[in-house]
């Protein structure tokens, strides 16, 4: 009967030791699977050409989680390159309306998406962007955004470029844009993470006058970051200009 009773009781307590590591465990993967801080910085280059990190926000995303959109935006097909997605009252913007930067955490294939120009109407129609000039060298603004969980463990690292051409003109008049993009650099995911990106013009817009505008575009970028427990969506907006103004929204 004693021997019985002993039996019962060591199996009780390894049953209760098997029990709490279960629960350590669950709990060690949940805190691994939770997003807990996301920073964005700006990187620059000084004159040493060394990378210098500004950063620009830092926020603690515990209680900024949502469910996980269905949707097909994103999906880009051959068929709309370099198709009229945007019309002002003096300006058209071409290119692609939307298109995947980042899929399930690899860049995608970009070599047959247009990147944005926004340039002048002429009797109702665009001009051809080749009957334009003096066009500026391209200008590249670099971000990095960090995603970290509960054991301050980096699990998404997404590195972006900004990158445009302005002061175009037409018939010496105007300040365009072209080459508008927001092209990924590098993205790095621990196991369990999932990053998605996708770009898309937000709006054009006139700074100008009629008789010599200045384009303006608002181009938006969209990101996801989920596990089996969250999803976090985010997008970052940037307003360009013909005149080679640049500002994150």
């Amino acid at each position: 009967m004693a021997l019985n009773s002993f039996k019962m009781i060591l199996v009780l307590g390894v049953l209760a030791v098997g029990s709490a590591q279960a629960d350590t465990s669950a709990e060690t993967n949940n805190e691994y699977l939770t997003i807990k801080s996301k920073e964005v910085s700006r990187i620059n280059v000084d004159a040493l050409n060394q990378e210098v990190r500004e950063r620009l926000s830092f926020s603690d995303l515990e209680h900024m989680t949502i469910d996980t959109p269905t949707s097909s935006k994103g999906m880009v097909s051959a068929a709309n390159v370099g198709q009229v997605i945007a019309v002002a009252k003096d300006l058209v913007a071409l290119g692609e309306s939307i298109y995947t930067l980042v899929q399930k955490g690899k860049p995608s294939n970009k070599t047959t998406s247009a990147p944005i120009s926004v340039i002048p109407k002429e009797g109702g129609s665009y001009i051809d962007i080749f009957d334009t000039e003096n066009w500026s060298m391209p200008r590249k603004n670099t971000y990095e955004i960090i995603y970290k969980n509960y054991f301050g463990m980096e699990v998404v690292k997404y590195r972006y470029s900004v990158i445009f051409s302005y002061g175009g003109s037409y018939k010496g008049k105007g300040a365009y844009l072209t080459a508008a993009q927001i092209v990924p650099e590098s993205i790095n995911t621990l196991y369990g993470y999932t990053f998605s990106a996708t770009m898309k013009l937000n709006g054009i817009t006139n700074h100008g006058t009629k008789d010599s505008p200045i384009a303006g575009a608002i181009m938006a970028m969209e990101y996801t970051v989920e596990t089996v427990l969250q999803a976090s969506l985010e997008t970052d907006s940037y307003h360009i200009t013909g005149r080679g103004g640049f500002k994150q929204l």
